[in-house]
């Protein structure tokens, strides 16, 4: 038999282009469909090194020069990256994430954003195929997934993506071998499968809680009620509701709790009441009070929340306050 036919077809990039259009259309190929600007043409020095095997493509690209990149739909690919020196920013809906050497970013297809590069910013890039991760979130979760996999777009080295941002720089380094174990399918299938797994166990997204309930063991029914709690702080809701809500026992309910959260529903109801109202007291809108955000979350008795806010948090609902001047 022929060793070599049964290999996976694996793709060496190396290039460097001077132009905005080439540079434009490479990536467009590698990531998906953007716009790229660069204020400065003249300076454009891009370059691209790096693999692609199988529904992963590992790379380091650069600019050489500062470029903006906009995408409302990168459509078949997730692409992920890490500076390795320099330094870039993501603008998405109203927040601007900057990324260095310790903090990565992922764009999501079907999630529009803005992603501006420094002049020094050399990175590495992943792709990963978007049906892979699909399919992958589908098998572990055993179900069709509904909704694309949006992922939280800034990536924290602490814990698993760091461990995951250190077996992408290996894979990385060994794929720049003209050949490996990796070009044999039953080996590099299991790698990304790796790979995929420890993405969507480590980086938050719209099913981590579907996977956590799954991982768990933990009732369906616990994350539908916490969205209902979560969604009506401002209301007295009681234990019957809950029950009503979700169509099981109070015997079950309280248990359950117990189980998972370790506290009755109301205690927790009353934990997300806190955990809101102090989120809205760091970050007020205009005009807000701590009184108005206060009631807002449900509590009606001032002082009798003013006491148990600071027996939570060691601080009175004043000094968390960030309206004053």
């Amino acid at each position: 038999m022929n060793q070599h036919r049964n290999r996976v077809q694996r793709q060496f990039l190396a290039i460097e282009l001077s132009s905005i259009g080439s540079a434009r259309d490479w990536m467009g190929r590698i990531c998906g469909p953007h716009n790229l600007e660069i204020s400065k043409p003249q300076e454009l020095l891009f370059r691209h090194q790096g693999a692609s095997l199988g529904q992963i493509s590992f790379g380091v690209i650069e600019y050489s020069t500062p470029a903006h990149v906009k995408t409302q739909d990168l459509l078949h690919s997730y692409s992920i990256s890490l500076p390795l020196t320099g330094s870039q920013y993501i603008e998405h809906k109203k927040d601007r994430i900057e990324s260095n050497a310790q903090t990565g970013l992922i764009v999501s297809p079907g999630n529009p954003v803005s992603l501006t590069l420094g002049a020094d910013c050399r990175k590495q890039l992943v792709r990963i195929s978007r049906t892979a991760v699909e399919q992958k979130l589908a098998s572990l979760l055993h179900k069709d997934i509904s909704a694309p996999i949006i992922f939280e777009p800034g990536i924290r080295l602490n814990g698993g993506m760091g461990d995951w941002w250190n077996t992408v720089a290996t894979l990385q380094g060994m794929l720049k071998n003209q050949s490996s174990l990796f070009d044999f399918p039953d080996v590099w299938s299991s790698f990304q499968d790796t790979l995929i797994t420890g993405l969507l166990y480590a980086q938050p997204h719209n099913y981590s809680r579907d996977l956590e309930d799954r991982q768990l063991n933990r009732p369906a029914y616990l994350s539908e009620l916490e969205s209902m709690m979560k969604t009506h702080l401002d209301q007295a809701l009681s234990v019957h509701d809950f029950e009503k809500a979700v169509g099981v026992s109070r015997e079950k309910l309280y248990r359950d709790f117990r189980t998972f959260y370790d506290c009755s529903p109301m205690a927790y109801f009353r934990s997300l009441r806190f955990q809101q109202v102090r989120a809205r007291l760091q970050q007020p809108a205009a005009n807000e009070s701590v009184s108005s955000i206060a009631m807002d979350c449900g509590f009606t008795q001032l002082g009798r929340f003013a006491k148990e806010y600071q027996q939570r948090f060691g601080e009175l609902p004043s000094e968390s306050f960030k309206g004053k001047h």
